[in-house]
């Protein structure tokens, strides 16, 4: 049996077995054992989100499930190319938010909105709705990117059993102490170390809106961890080497390193904390420990992207 199919089944069983819990309580709802199971699902670059959450949909609303699922990513909720364009000539001297990617250049509304249509379309009164869900294109603008018209937005009808909601950087919680965001940066991470620290402080500031207006609508997590962040950069090459396999076209090896630098401060300050501790820890909605643990699975992988070991983060 394949180690990616190992993986998808361990977050199957994740999810089934929080499927009768009542969900989490999203700002302005009213708590249910109903509605839909919003599922976060975090791990690095190439480490394979996308393919993984394909196979989850396809187990989740096959038989014996039949489960209605529905999928998106934070990489449709980018902002507008000219938002961010706007953004980085505001801020010329922070690289971190030159281009999208890191925490500070998704629209953070747009995603609320997406998140409420979704909830709303599962609930009984609303069953049937047809929800807009937003795409972006990362060809447009010479591979800077752009939201796709909301006219040729794909629609997908409630209600749903299963929301799963895909991104790198998902779970990454805002450091609140500022001393100790500073004891970080004077350790000199190698990555950080090469921005002021202006630049990491609004990156900082930025992820509290993702905690506020996004995180509340889990009930569910799951991270796929990396052995070590320098894999990142050999998994995101394997990525390319299959593009070159199979389209003949792709960023070469330099290019791809100058690509993955640009989240690795993200990493450096984040990652660690996602790692040990529950996402749903002092966020919105969570409740006391008897809310949330249980909801956040982490499952380690080697190089190979094969399981190592899987754990439940309740501290």
């Amino acid at each position: 049996m394949s180690g990616q199919l190992n993986k998808a089944q361990a977050i199957v069983q994740h999810i089934l077995k929080l499927m009768p819990l009542p969900r989490r309580c999203p700002p302005g709802a009213t708590r249910t054992s109903g509605g839909p199971l919003f599922v976060g699902i975090s791990g690095p670059q190439g480490i394979g989100k996308t393919t993984i959450t394909r196979e989850l949909v396809s187990t989740l609303t096959e038989a014996p499930h039949n489960l209605r699922v529905f999928s998106f990513s934070m990489d449709d909720l980018y902002l507008p190319f000219k938002r961010q364009q706007a953004l980085s000539q505001r801020y010329p001297d922070n690289k971190l938010i030159e281009f999208r990617g890191l925490p500070g250049t998704h629209d953070i509304a747009l995603g609320t909105k997406t998140f409420r249509a979704l909830y709303e379309a599962s609930q009984p009164q609303s069953s049937g709705t047809m929800v807009p869900v937003p795409s972006y294109d990362k060809a447009l603008y010479s591979g800077r990117g752009d939201q796709v018209p909301e006219d040729q937005w794909h629609r997908s009808q409630g209600p749903f059993d299963v929301i799963l909601f895909e991104g790198w950087s998902l779970g990454f919680k805002s450091i609140r102490d500022p001393k100790r965001l500073a004891e970080i940066y004077a350790s000199a991470p190698k990555y950080l170390s090469q921005h002021p620290f202006s630049s990491i402080e609004m990156v900082n500031h930025a992820l509290e809106e993702y905690e506020r207006e996004w995180y509340t609508y889990l009930d569910a997590f799951v991270h796929l961890s990396a052995p070590n962040i320098s894999t990142v950069f050999k998994w995101r090459q394997e990525q390319e080497e299959g593009l070159w396999a199979t389209k003949g076209t792709g960023m070469t090896k330099d290019q791809v390193k100058d690509f993955v630098v640009r989240f690795m401060p993200a990493y450096e300050v984040y990652l660690e904390r996602l790692k040990q501790e529950n996402l749903f820890k002092n966020v919105q909605g969570g409740g006391g420990p008897a809310s949330y643990q249980g909801r956040h699975l982490r499952i380690d992988l080697d190089e190979d992207r094969e399981i190592l070991s899987t754990t439940l983060v309740e501290s």
